[in-house]
């Protein structure tokens, strides 16, 4: 077995989604099942019809079968036809589809006329690669017993094959690995003296870091460095980065995806294939896997480059096959994320109004009920409620409900509040480039408006394998600067946004969400405390207030000394409870998990793609500071103060490859900005206690405001000191 890949079947059912709504939605129609004269078109056609068949769907199926209508063609058609590119093709599909339709034997016998001794004629200028594929198509009709031996004999494809290989008149990788894997059908194995050619491949690979098909870029090559550099360390790629050399890109993500195909099936018996294949496909699967697969890919190839977006799609579903072995259908949980999938499509506004009624009479008929109680989960300070649900989903069809399994088996998260912060939420996940979309939680447009009562009701996936970071804050132990490290890098990625490139935040910004929003928590903070003389010592709180309008107003008057700064991708309520983390928890059910920490942001109401990094980073420190003192245990504060610490030290050197010489004062600032607005925060439930005339509790509630007022006024005096 080779190499697993990451969040397969979620990947999986997201590229066979793709492919079924391109000829659903007709989004294509020029490229797709559209005119069959064009040689494009039929052999996009060909390639999409393989990549269904590579998922798992039947030749004999009704689908496919009724696909199939569109290449039965007579052939021939006029006098002077001969077999062109776009007949191969079409050759090629119906020896799939409909081996035994009576146009197929005779475009069979064309090709051999188009025969000569020094191979079979197609297209002008390629003669090796048309015998190659010639001889494809003739070693597909043999294993499709439709080839029969007075038409031309194996012995003969065998002979011509030899030639090929034996004259080296292949110089194209993906060309040499078909030429390969075909006298490996008609033989049963690579003739010894053609075994050099194999490891020319795997030389290949490694010279080229990991791909294939380099060798058709010729001097290009050195003007790619950037990007393919990159590609070939794992690292995702940007839209930006690939289209200067798009068709460069294409070639190789072609080229690599055809090497595989045709080389895996062979890895068994030489063994020597399976690292590079490996190489190559994790190379290729890391561009793009996860839950923003077709996002990715569609950035990557991009309008006008559709028939690109195409071939690349359903190559890589033939790779997959051949990588896993087994068509892909049949991967443990791909028909539930399908499901998922499908029911997330958008309704197909074409759709005449009687047939968008009945989808949507369906959908009421559909009955759904709760299993349990609702779970509460509150993760953030947001004013929008989170529960976990286990929903009972059932046809009406059966009589007792519950005799019959849940459609949907999977507990789901229900979030929902105010309608304007709900779609907020949504809004910001959309704006996230795709390059980093995994560091947060989907967050899927509303499900559901209740108009009445301005609440919108978003379904998300239970992400049940994680839990916060502060619900693990005891799981931290010894590893406290492996997870700081860890952490810190994922956060620094998410900043960076997938891209280095430096770009200047706004002159407002650091007025908008540092200066301006402190003096408006200010104002609600001693709004509350001067309320009923709440606080004893009249003199603090106005020296306090005092001190920190003071030094507002001189961060105000000098803030064109640190308002320059790069900007970066800003979470905006970065917490302990904001970030689930998976692999941390050590139960015995999972022992292996820290071997592979992962992170996911939730809560995106504050998402800024032009934002402070800074901000972020202290608003956790400071975060995860209140928390240690909240901590009754010595080694439980220790081990917290501990993890601030390695992240401060990451958040340090992260400043410094972004040349951000403010980036320490900024943090500083930011944690007086979180101080004030906890401060504010809990104004609300203490002017709750003084309306119930809970006067001891309102009073406590006063001094741990004031508290965290006078610390916020240090860290402003320590910033304001910091620009003297």
């Amino acid at each position: 077995m080779l190499a697993p890949l990451t969040d397969l079947e979620e990947t999986i059912s997201a590229l066979i989604v793709e492919l079924l709504l391109l000829e659903k939605e007709k989004r294509y129609p020029h490229l797709l099942f559209g005119d069959p004269e064009d040689d494009r078109t039929v052999r996009v056609t060909t390639h999409y019809n393989m990549a269904l068949l590579a998922y798992g769907f039947l030749p004999e199926s009704e689908d496919l079968q009724e696909r199939t209508k569109w290449f039965d063609r007579p052939f021939p058609q006029r006098d002077n036809d001969h077999i062109d590119p776009a007949e191969m093709n079409r050759l090629m599909a119906l020896l799939y589809l409909r081996p035994h339709n009576e146009n197929v034997r005779t475009r069979l016998e064309y090709l051999v006329r188009q025969k000569d001794e020094d191979g079979f004629d197609v297209q002008p200028g390629w003669l090796g690669f048309d015998t190659l594929w010639a001889l494809k198509l003739f070693n597909l009709a043999h294993e499709k017993k439709v080839l029969d031996a007075d038409m031309i004999h194996m012995d003969e494809l065998k002979a011509c094959l030899h030639t090929l290989l034996d004259q080296n008149q292949l110089r194209r990788d993906k060309d040499l690995a078909l030429a390969l894997r075909l006298e490996y059908e008609m033989e049963g194995e690579i003739c010894p003296a053609h075994l050099p050619y194999l490891e020319h491949l795997v030389q290949a690979a490694e010279e080229n870091r990991g791909v294939w098909g380099l060798e058709e870029l010729g001097w290009r090559l050195t003007e790619m460095e950037d990007w393919l550099g990159k590609f070939v360390q794992g690292n995702r790629l940007t839209s930006e980065e690939v289209r200067p050399f798009q068709q460069q890109f294409r070639r190789v993500v072609l080229s690599t995806c055809m090497v595989m195909e045709y080389l895996t099936p062979l890895a068994g018996q030489y063994p020597q294939l399976r690292a590079p294949i490996e190489r190559a496909m994790c190379l290729w699967w890391d561009q793009f896997y996860g839950s923003h697969t077709v996002t990715t890919l569609q950035s990557l190839f991009p309008k006008p480059h559709e028939y690109d977006y195409i071939l690349v799609l359903c190559r890589t579903m033939r790779a997959l096959r051949q990588y896993l072995g087994k068509p892909l259908c049949t991967l443990e949980t791909v028909q539930v994320h399908i499901l998922r999938e499908l029911t997330k499509a958008k309704l197909n506004l074409e759709d005449p109004p009687d047939v968008r009624d009945i989808k949507e009479a369906l959908r009421h008929w559909i009955r759904v009920d709760i299993n349990g109680e609702i779970e509460p989960l509150k993760l953030g300070f947001s004013e929008a409620n989170v529960v976990r649900v286990q929903p009972h989903i059932w046809s009406p069809m059966i009589n007792d409900p519950y005799a019959a399994n849940s459609l949907i088996t999977q507990s789901l998260i229900i979030k929902y509040g105010p309608v304007d912060l709900i779609e907020v939420e949504g809004k910001n996940y959309e704006k996230i480039p795709v390059q980093i979309k995994d560091a947060f939680v989907r967050i899927p447009k509303a499900d559901y408006t209740d108009k009445d009562r301005k609440r919108a009701f978003v379904i998300m996936q239970d992400l049940r394998n994680y839990k916060t970071l502060y619900e693990l804050r005891e799981e931290i132990m010894e590893d406290t600067a492996n997870i700081a490290d860890l952490l810190g890098s994922f956060l620094g990625a998410m900043h960076d946004g997938g891209s280095r490139k430096p770009r200047q935040v706004s002159k407002s910004l650091l007025r908008e969400i540092y200066l301006r929003k402190m003096m408006e928590y200010v104002d609600r903070i001693f709004d509350f405390v001067w309320d009923r003389n709440l606080f004893p010592d009249q003199d603090v709180i106005r020296d306090t207030q005092d001190g920190l309008f003071h030094e507002i107003g001189e961060l105000i008057r000098r803030q064109g000394e640190i308002q320059t700064f790069p900007a970066a991708h800003m979470h905006g309520d970065l917490h302990m409870r904001n970030i689930m983390v998976h692999g941390l928890d050590t139960s015995p059910q999972e022992p292996n998990l820290n071997s592979d920490i992962t992170f996911k942001l939730i809560d995106l109401e504050y998402y800024q793609s032009d934002g402070d990094a800074a901000f972020d980073a202290g608003q956790l420190l400071m975060d995860i500071e209140l928390i240690s003192r909240d901590e009754t245990r010595y080694d439980s504060q220790n081990r917290l103060m501990r993890l601030r610490e390695g992240l401060a030290r990451v958040y340090n050197d992260f400043s410094i490859t972004r040349d951000d010489p403010t980036f320490a004062v900024r943090v500083e600032l930011a944690k007086a900005r979180a101080l004030l607005r906890i401060a504010k925060g809990k104004t609300k439930r203490g002017s709750r206690y003084t309306q119930a005339r809970q006067i001891a509790q309102a009073e406590k509630i006063a001094e741990e405001v004031i508290q965290h007022s006078l610390e916020a006024w240090s860290y402003l005096k320590a910033v304001v000191a910091a620009l003297k």
